[in-house]
């Protein structure tokens, strides 16, 4: 935890975070699933919590199709705030012009005068995001935290004294995203 790990290589590593369970969001304190855990650190540790993960989020979902509600599943939602579909938008102009307000830059919304924080665990981890708005109609600053960022600040300590070929491995279990380390 001290190298920043997150996701699945801290759970490796014997550490429980899991923001589903610790800070839940959307649905997930309505789900009932386990946190995998393990403490060797190692490749195989890590392969194992992604298997038992996987096993997990099939649960997660039969719960969530067994619970889903018949009928619309955008209601409370306002309208203003979300694109309209292809096919509104090719038929009314109501979808046009809500399609151009929404897509361009100087149209929309006011950002806040706020900053606020928010993450949810994407597959590789917490994956955060920053935003600092001005009360303009973009944010003025946004910032994104994605997880392999963190797993990969590990891996030349996770490599330090081992062969090639366990250089490979260890970097195949992290599960780096490329895109995300691109800063």
């Amino acid at each position: 935890i001290n190298r920043g790990a997150t996701g699945p290589v801290a759970r490796a590593s014997g550490v429980t975070r899991d923001l589903r369970r610790d800070d839940p969001y959307l649905a997930y304190s309505d789900f009932d699933f386990q946190i995998s855990c393990a403490s060797a650190g190692d490749c195989y540790a890590r392969y194992l919590i992604r298997m038992q993960e996987m096993r997990e989020s099939l649960k997660i979902v039969e719960q969530a199709i067994e619970h889903l509600p018949s009928g619309p599943v955008n209601i409370g939602i306002d309208e203003r705030m979300t694109l309209p579909t292809k096919n509104q938008v090719y038929s009314t102009i109501e979808g046009t012009i809500s399609h151009f307000e929404l897509s361009m830059s100087n149209r929309g919304f006011e950002v806040p005068c706020e900053e606020s924080y928010a993450a949810i665990e994407a597959p590789n981890g917490e994956l955060g995001f920053y935003i600092v708005g001005d009360g303009e109609d973009q944010a003025y600053r946004a910032r994104c935290r994605p997880p392999s960022v963190l797993n990969f600040a590990m891996f030349p300590h996770l490599i330090r004294g081992h062969t090639l070929s366990d250089v490979v491995a260890v970097l195949g279990s992290l599960n780096i995203i490329a895109a995300e380390l691109d800063r």
